[in-house]
């Protein structure tokens, strides 16, 4: 697996040695075991299809945001708290590529959503949680008005094979009915008796 540093934000963060905040690492990890997925859940955009999980890994002082597809593992953010000294701790979140391949669904353009759009929520879910502010919404509409623009064509491309398998399915469904009624003796139009001896 390549491992990346995401977006913007978290580029300026990894640059400087991460985020530091003024708490304990035991608070720090306390607090950032509580950040959970719910500010980016349901995902945005054209990511409506990808489940996210959160787990909080306390071994290595680490949680992490989990996302598939039909249970093809599309990537994941690692955020670690490691202290500054006795009173701060130092946040620095990481992106991981997961193992299932581009050509699957859409798996290549949601990893660049998640790393381009959904990194800006990460980071922000885990800067306003440590620094007890609420989460900033508008930040939220303006990435997933872009995401939405940016997976427009492959949404649509979605809604013309579910159209295609539906009618596949419904073009199917009438050729076997229409081969168990020529299959159905009883189903014939003329009579299986013949009826001319009783005039």
């Amino acid at each position: 697996m390549r491992k990346l540093l995401i977006g913007a934000a978290a580029l300026l963060l990894a640059g400087c040695g991460g985020e530091t905040y003024q708490m304990p690492v035991d608070q720090a990890f306390q607090t950032l075991s509580s950040v959970g997925s719910s500010e980016f859940s349901p995902l945005p955009g054209g990511l409506y299809d990808v489940a996210v999980r959160f787990e909080s890994v306390p071994a290595d002082n680490t949680v992490q945001w989990l996302f598939s597809h039909d249970g093809d593992d599309l990537g994941r953010f690692i955020a670690k708290v490691q202290a500054d000294g006795a009173t701060a701790s130092t946040v620095t979140i990481d992106y991981v590529e997961g193992s299932a391949p581009d050509e699957n669904w859409r798996n290549g353009q949601a990893r660049t959503m998640l790393q381009t759009g959904v990194a800006q929520l990460v980071n922000e879910a885990v800067d306003s949680k440590m620094e007890s502010r609420p989460f900033d919404q508008a930040l939220r509409a303006q990435v997933a008005k872009t995401l939405m623009m940016t997976s427009m064509g492959g949404v649509m491309q979605d809604v013309s094979a579910s159209m295609d398998a539906h009618i596949a399915k419904q073009k199917q469904r009438e050729m076997e009915s229409v081969a168990a009624a020529e299959a159905n003796p009883y189903s014939a139009t003329a009579p299986a008796t013949d009826l001319s001896k009783f005039d």
